[in-house]
């Protein structure tokens, strides 16, 4: 018996039936955990695969630890199939538990004029093995060795609070900006910026809701629960414990179970970060403003357009009061939600990024090279082993219903486009700004066209890195250079053929 200690789901049905799968759910972690079961396809007989017909209500459920709920799956059965043939899939739960509960349906003779509508109360609680979750696992232990885990690390991604991310993103993007403003084209950007009441505003949007001191507090937090960072300063960060991880598949060989030479990444310093910009809102605000204009072409043309509305005294108005109270409120918030729903739009952004790259002349070399790498095929089986690609259709659909749960426009989900259209709130007359902010529906149709590609994923996703990662893109540049040369068929030499048929010679040997 496998950890889920609840036996298979069997069923005698007709053909064409429907089942009523009533799952009843409670939270012994101490984590909160998103919920959205899925069905693998059928496999009939063994071999033959029908894709699974289901749909959930509500859509996802977010259980707090200690919590119950309760949620209907209706599985719509083929009608295509004979009596006396059997239908098999897997229950699953991404993100919390691999192993899956099988469900088998045994097919018999159609005996009602009408299809059967069943149902069958399921009683799962979490976790399923029995043993309850003592803490988080991402701290490097041995089930995250070789690939990060990366089915560990996927499942951690529901128990990290979202405002460990973010404040490890505020600082990396402020980190950009301090070099930015270091260049003249940074400087005077920065000048003209702060002569305008987009500016102004923010300072006070910041200052009231005190994001010097959540970012602060967050590392502080974060630090607290990972177990420090005084002995290896840096080495627990987020992005440092992913960046390991990508570099980690160019010396091994993630197929034959090897480990390979370790590749050094720098720690991220995040504590330096904040010490040197302290609290003043000011610095924050310019260097994260400069950061993104450097991150995002089309946000530093944004940022171009505003810092031609300069005045002679720029003063903050009353959309800045409104501004804090929305940062202010939103901020906490950050506490309960899990970290998955911001990584995924992190990586469908990083691959529409990289999709752009990739229809350039450098993009497609790069790319080649790249694809020719040990490097690349680690990564491919890396995500397919840990079943991500499926765990990220299945968030991106969790993130849709959540948006659309809250009563958001259609389209513009996403927290991305949110703050980005915070950020533009803060101008005195936003219309024009706003409706430049990318609808949250070209990034699901990315998805929708990539669909369980892996390698069509990792491809996306690295060149993003390399198109935002001056850094990152120097180390790919140099793995690129281990792939092998193209292999090309010799051309065959052309053969003279005699007409013999229609010459007088003799062919006797």
């Amino acid at each position: 018996m496998n950890s889920f200690q609840l036996p298979q789901l069997q069923f005698q049905l007709q053909p064409g039936s429907t089942v009523l799968l009533r799952m009843s759910f409670h939270n012994r972690m101490k984590e909160a955990i998103l919920l959205r079961p899925t069905l693998d396809d059928w496999v009939v007989d063994g071999d033959l695969v029908v894709s699974a017909n289901q749909s959930l209500e509500p859509e996802y459920i977010y259980l707090f630890s200690g919590s119950d709920a309760n949620q209907m799956m209706t599985i719509s059965l083929p009608g295509d199939v004979l009596p006396g043939q059997r239908l098999k899939t897997w229950l699953r739960f991404p993100g919390i538990q691999e192993e899956a509960i099988p469900i088998d349906v045994a097919f018999m003779p159609v005996v009602q004029p009408h299809p059967q509508v069943v149902e069958f109360l399921l009683v799962v609680k979490f976790p399923i093995s029995g043993e309850t979750n003592s803490g988080f696992s991402h701290t490097l232990d041995p089930t995250m060795a070789g690939i990060f885990g990366l089915i560990s690390g996927v499942i951690d991604l529901d128990k990290i609070p979202t405002r460990w991310l973010v404040a490890e993103l505020l600082i990396v993007i402020a980190q950009k900006g301090e070099e930015y403003a270091q260049t003249l084209p940074g400087s005077k950007l920065l000048e003209q910026l702060k002569h305008t009441v987009f500016y102004q505003n923010g300072i006070v949007a910041l200052t009231s809701a005190q994001l010097p001191g959540w970012i602060s507090e967050s590392l502080t937090i974060a630090n607290t629960i990972l177990g420090g960072s005084t002995q290896t300063p840096g080495t627990q960060r987020l992005l440092y414990i992913w960046e390991r991880w990508l570099l980690s598949l160019v010396e091994t060989d993630v197929e034959a179970e090897g480990v390979g030479k370790q590749i050094f990444v720098p720690p991220f310093l995040a504590e330096t970060v904040v010490a040197k910009l302290g609290t003043d809102t000011d610095r924050w605000l310019g260097n994260i403003l400069l950061g993104l204009a450097m991150l995002s072409p089309r946000i530093g043309k944004t940022l171009g357009t505003i810092a031609e509305l300069v005045t002679p005294i720029a003063i903050a108005d009353a959309k800045a009061t409104e501004a804090g109270y929305v940062l202010a409120t939103a901020l906490p918030g950050l506490n309960f939600l899990p970290v998955r729903w911001l990584v995924v739009e992190l990586l469908v952004v990083l691959a529409q990024v990289g999709n752009e790259y990739a229809d350039s002349e450098m993009g497609h070399q790069l790319s080649d090279r790249l694809s020719r790498t040990r490097f690349f095929k680690n990564g491919v089986v890396a995500l397919a082993s840990a079943k991500v690609l499926r765990w990220l259709q299945i968030s991106q659909s969790s993130a849709t219903a959540f948006a659309n749960s809250i009563g958001g426009t259609t389209g513009m989900g996403g927290m991305l486009i949110f703050w980005e259209l915070w950020l533009w709130s803060l101008l005195p007359d936003n219309s024009n700004i706003q409706s430049l902010v990318p609808k949250n529906s070209t990034r699901e149709a990315l998805s929708a066209e990539f669909g369980m590609n892996g390698d069509l994923w990792f491809e996306a996703i690295i060149l993003g890195l390399a198109v935002i990662s001056p850094r990152i893109a120097t180390i790919l540049e140099a793995i690129a250079t281990l792939a092998p040369e193209v292999v090309t068929r010799p051309s065959q030499p052309q053969t003279l053929v005699e007409d013999v048929i229609g010459e007088s010679k003799s062919i006797q040997l």
